[in-house]
């Protein structure tokens, strides 16, 4: 079984492997040796009073930065690498950073990666660690965390094979984070995809380094599906995190690899991990409300779902920004839920819904319905202003096989939408494409 990881592992000063570990991660490019991370440290000009901000695009190299750095100043603030060099500037200045770490080019003053490490030393002092929202206007937010509160859900489990892990995601966003934690304090090796490659590509670079974790969102994982190859992965686990898992994806990955344990996450930046859903399910039960795992608090409140972090931890944003908490410490998700019988369904974002006609309708869940129908590989819906009902939705599907009949894929999805939602909800338009576009964090881009 399963063994939480204790206080003591999670404190130490760095993410290195312990003694007798031989290589932490790999990539295209190269390998972490455990023997490297054991030595690395900070420079002499990275004093321990200072923040630092962090935005590298190499794996090795972000990984290398965290090992040496943590334990070694007194916050890390972690930027997604594909953030514009105003963002990134914002954000160092609200966390108060002293100095940025980046491999780009477009960083005026940044210090190179290898210019931040030297040799490892005793802990200096305690790490704040910053991750950022993914929020998609304005400045995103900063969570503050410890390393505690981050790796809260590592587990290693001393019966079985050390566990290879597989990185889709980007590194520096809070599921990323949580792969690479689990992996380096869990005991496994860090295979790093080329993210930037084609898919096909990244896939055999996973199944060639004998890949046998891997944690992406419902949209990876439906693209991954799709693609050639994907049957050659060695699975014993599959997660989902990050968005919705609905019944669809949970099938279609349970078909491909039916030796895995299938798992969806509920987690966010500001909360951390809520709660894991183990049976092929989607949704979660209605008694994690009364005992979850892992000790969070939850609570459905009019509709929306409420986390408490567990061991008393205030989730908060950096500098005082509003975050909604109740006086039990409860923290409103903004996901809108249903109930039906003895589960809970998410539906989708609060402030996602679109009133169409005076009826409020979740894109999210008008996609699940097409995700479900026979042929269709993926979908992503939006809303358009009308000037008659106030806003209409548009489906953007690509097809599960390039050569289907459209016209007859059109209309599947059609009888399936008219069949199973609202009429406000059925989109007022669907068109094709070859393939749909993700974020940073791996989510659908909805314009």
């Amino acid at each position: 079984m399963d063994s939480p990881l204790s206080e003591r592992t999670l404190s130490r000063s760095i993410l290195a492997r312990p003694a007798g570990a031989d290589c932490l991660a790999l990539s295209p490019a190269g390998r972490l040796g455990a023997g490297r991370a054991r030595a690395l440290g900070p420079a002499p000009q990275i004093a321990p009073e200072m923040t630092v901000a962090v935005s590298v695009a190499d794996g090795l190299a972000l990984l290398e930065t965290l090992i040496a750095l943590d334990g070694q100043v007194a916050g890390l603030l972690l930027v997604s690498a594909a953030a514009g060099p105003g963002v990134v500037a914002g954000l160092a200045a609200a966390a108060g950073a002293a100095a940025v770490i980046s491999d780009r080019g477009d960083l005026d003053g940044a210090l190179p990666p290898a210019a931040a490490l030297g040799p490892a030393g005793p802990p200096r002092t305690a790490t704040t660690w910053m991750m950022t929202t993914s929020g998609t206007t304005g400045l995103p937010k900063i969570v503050p965390h410890t390393l505690q509160s981050l790796a809260r859900s590592v587990r290693r489990d001393p019966l079985a094979r050390a566990p290879v892990w597989g990185m889709v995601y980007e590194m520096t966003r809070f599921a990323g984070l949580q792969v690479a934690l689990q992996s380096l304090i869990g005991g496994g090796t860090l295979a790093l995809a080329p993210r930037q490659a084609p898919l096909a590509e990244q896939i055999g670079f996973l199944a060639a380094s004998g890949v046998t974790h891997l944690s992406a969102t419902p949209t990876l994982w439906r693209r991954l599906l799709m693609a050639p190859g994907a049957a050659a992965l060695p699975l014993r686990q599959a997660t989902m995190g990050g968005e919705i898992a609905d019944q669809a994806v949970l099938d279609a990955a349970a078909r491909q690899f039916p030796q895995a344990r299938l798992t969806h996450i509920y987690a966010s930046t500001e909360a951390g991990v809520g709660f894991a859903v183990n049976d092929r399910r989607a949704g979660f039960p209605l008694a994690y409300a009364e005992d979850a795992p892992g000790g969070t608090g939850i609570r459905i409140r009019d509709g929306l779902l409420w986390l408490r972090p567990p061991g008393g931890r205030v989730a908060r944003y950096l500098g005082g920004q509003a975050l909604e908490t109740d006086a039990d410490g409860y923290v409103n998700t903004g996901d809108r839920l249903e109930v039906a019988g003895d589960r809970a369904v998410f539906l989708g974002r609060d402030s996602g819904v679109v009133n169409i006609g005076g009826v409020k309708v979740h894109p999210e869940r008008v996609e699940h319905v097409i995700a479900a129908v026979d042929g269709v590989g993926l979908a992503a819906v939006s809303s358009k202003k009308s000037p008659i009902t106030g806003a209409l939705l548009v489906a953007t599907v690509v097809p599960a096989d390039p050569q289907a009949d459209r016209g007859a894929l059109k209309a599947r999805i059609l009888e399936a939408c008219r069949g199973n939602l609202e009429r406000e909800a059925v989109p007022a338009r669907i068109a094709f494409a070859d393939t749909l576009e993700t974020n940073a964090a791996g989510k659908i881009a909805r314009l």
